[in-house]
This record gives structure tokens, C-alpha cells and sequence, in this order.
């Protein structure tokens, strides 16, 4: 690893205690007849499945355009509840909550993470001290990308691979990942004091990074032994691109595969194997490819070269690259929020909630 990215990775651990004391500051601000809510919120925070760029995304983004990273904190803030939220619902939508989720009963939990997706932003976002267009921009941001992305999931659970083509499982990677990417990319941009034009160029990276990160998640899921994707039917990229060049009797036995896989480990086998065909695995890396090329022409035109670009260029290509996935993982990433963070140290100053 170079110093470099040594350097860039240091600053977003250093910046990890702002984030955490940013985010602590909006749950100590509930009244204190709420309570229950505040408890609740935290577990979910603190236990739930994080997002591997909830905090970097930003923090490089700001110092690729400007050279400073903290300037973002409040977006990183904003993106991190984002995730927990969007994870926990996923989690309970991919069955991975029975009773509890995250240790946590799980109706409490799920009311805990709308708060934490929606109203908790929302005020940490309209407090900001900030000019009042920017804060309404701000946002704005946030509800476009919160109001995508429940569509992109909607259209991940009902989505089927019978009715859908390759690209409107673009589209739906599009919305479910690429728009919280795009929303923490634009609102980091209009901190960072960026024209309208450059923030919408700098949106569009975070959705392309966003949509190509579905990619390496399809990846991760077809490497892990449950395969929640196939047992959900989830038509992916991968998954529609290998069926549409089925026909005739191929083709009804794979949608039969299909229908089976959720309680047999022999049709998801099959339907795996069909999969990494080298024909339907050229086309799947085509296009990520394409995206991944796409991401690198923007960050050349929108970034300001620095070690912290660097840092942002590889967290590009970490996108495309899956990780080695254990049995049972699925990809997920959990750990204590609250306890994982380095000690604090001075910083740049940042906008901050009263």
C-alpha cells in the first residue's frame, strides 16, 4: 500500500469521531419522553449492517474537489444513517430478520430505522449552519435520493426474470444503489461550493460508482453459499442476461430452476453454474466495465489531482472488484459503530447542527 493511500485512509479514520459525535449530537437533541426512541435508533446505528463507503465516499469526494476532507462530515453523517436504514429494511426484506434484527425486537427495529433513514437526517440537515438555499438543496438532495432509491428497491423485489431486460435491471441498480451514491456525491459538491453544472456531473459519478458497486454485490452474493439472491428471485443483471438467451424448452426449465431454488440446493447449483458460462460472464463484465470507465473519465475531468483523488480512484475500482466472501456473509459488513472509532483529533472546521 503507498503512503498515499495511507494518508487518505488516515484522514477518513480521523474523521470517523466527528461523524459519530455529529450523529450523537442529533439523538441527545430528542426530547426526553422519547426515550425508547433515542435507545432504539442507537442499537440500530451502532449494530447494523454498515455500507463499505458510508463515510470515505464523501470525505474524498470533498478533498478531491477542494484538498480538505471535513467539510463533509455533516453529508457523511447524512449517508451513514442513510445506510443504516436502507440495510436494515433490506435485511428484513432478504429474511434475515425473524424476531429480532440486530439484536433488537424486530417492529421496533423497523420503526427505529425509518427514523433513522427519514426524520433524523432531515433535522440534522434543515439545523446545518448554512445558508437557507443551500440547506434546502441539501435537502432536497436527500429526499430524491431517499424517494430513487425505495423505487430501485420496489423494483428489486418485483422484478421478475421472465418480464424484465438487461436494461431496466440497470435501471433498478441505478436507483437502488446509484441514487444514494449520487445524493452523498451532489450534496458533498454544493458544500464544497461547486456550480450546478459540476455538482450534477459530480451526481452522476456517484451514480455510476453506486450502480457499478451491484455489480460486485451480484458477485459476492453467487460466491456465498445461500445465495439469498437466487432463493429470492431477484432478477440480476447477470441472472436476466443468462435467461434471455434461452429458448424454448432451455428456457422454461431455467424459469423452473428458478421457481425451485428458494428450497433446493441442486436447482440453485444448476442455475449457478449456468451463470459463469463464459458467454453470459463476457457480457456481464462488458458492461461493468463500461461503467468502471465511465467513473474514471468523470473523476479525470471533475477531481483536482491529490493523494486524495488517488484514494477515491481506488475506492472506484474496489466497486468493480468483489471480495472474497465467507460462508454465511453474503458480502455484509456489521460491526460497533460507536466503539470503533479512533480517538479524535483537531480538524477543519464543519458546518454544524446548533
Amino acid at each position: 500500500m503507498s503512503s498515499t493511500t495511507v494518508r487518505a485512509d488516515e484522514v477518513t479514520a480521523r474523521l470517523l469521531p466527528e461523524v459519530t459525535a455529529f450523529i450523537e449530537r442529533q439523538l441527545d437533541d430528542y426530547p426526553d419522553a422519547c426515550g425508547p426512541l433515542r435507545t432504539t435508533v442507537r442499537k440500530v446505528i451502532d449494530r447494523g449492517r454498515h455500507e463499505r463507503n458510508e463515510t470515505a465516499l464523501p470525505l474524498l469526494t470533498h478533498a478531491a474537489i477542494t484538498g480538505v476532507p471535513e467539510p463533509a462530515v455533516p453529508v457523511a453523517a447524512a449517508h451513514v444513517l442513510w445506510w443504516r436504514a436502507a440495510n436494515a429494511f433490506d435485511d428484513i426484506a432478504d429474511g434475515h430478520a425473524d424476531a429480532t434484527l440486530y439484536g433488537v425486537g424486530a417492529r421496533p427495529a423497523l420503526m427505529a430505522a425509518l427514523e433513522c433513514g427519514h426524520g433524523l437526517p432531515l433535522r440534522a440537515l434543515a439545523a446545518l449552519d448554512l445558508p437557507a438555499a443551500l440547506r434546502e438543496s441539501l435537502i432536497s438532495d436527500y429526499l430524491d435520493g431517499w424517494t430513487l432509491t425505495n423505487d430501485g428497491r420496489i423494483r428489486d423485489l418485483v422484478n421478475t426474470v421472465a418480464t424484465v431486460d438487461p436494461q431496466s435491471v440497470l435501471t433498478t441498480y441505478e436507483h437502488k444503489g446509484g441514487s444514494a451514491y449520487a445524493m452523498a456525491c451532489g450534496m458533498t459538491a454544493r458544500v464544497a461550493g461547486c456550480a450546478d453544472a459540476v455538482t450534477a456531473a459530480w451526481r452522476e459519478f456517484g451514480y455510476t460508482v453506486g450502480t457499478l458497486l451491484q455489480f460486485r454485490i451480484d458477485e459476492e452474493d453467487l460466491r456465498d453459499e445461500r445465495a439469498d439472491d437466487l432463493r429470492n428471485g431477484i432478477a440480476t443483471y447477470r441472472l436476466v442476461c443468462a435467461v434471455r438467451r434461452l429458448t424454448g424448452a432451455e428456457r422454461r426449465r431455467a424459469l423452473r430452476l428458478l421457481a425451485e431454488a428458494a428450497d433446493s440446493p441442486g436447482s440453485r447449483a444448476e442455475i449457478k453454474a449456468m451463470l459463469l458460462d463464459p458467454a453470459v460472464q463476457a457480457a456481464t463484465l462488458a458492461t461493468r466495465d463500461s461503467l468502471l470507465r465511465q467513473a474514471h473519465d468523470l473523476l479525470d475531468r471533475l477531481a483536482v489531482p491529490s493523494h486524495y483523488t488517488v484514494a477515491l480512484r481506488a475506492l472506484v475500482d474496489a466497486a468493480a472488484k468483489p471480495a472474497a466472501a465467507g460462508p454465511g456473509t453474503g458480502g455484509r459488513t456489521t460491526g460497533a459503530f460507536w466503539e470503533s472509532r479512533p480517538p479524535a483529533a483537531a480538524g477543519h472546521p464543519t458546518p454544524t447542527a446548533p
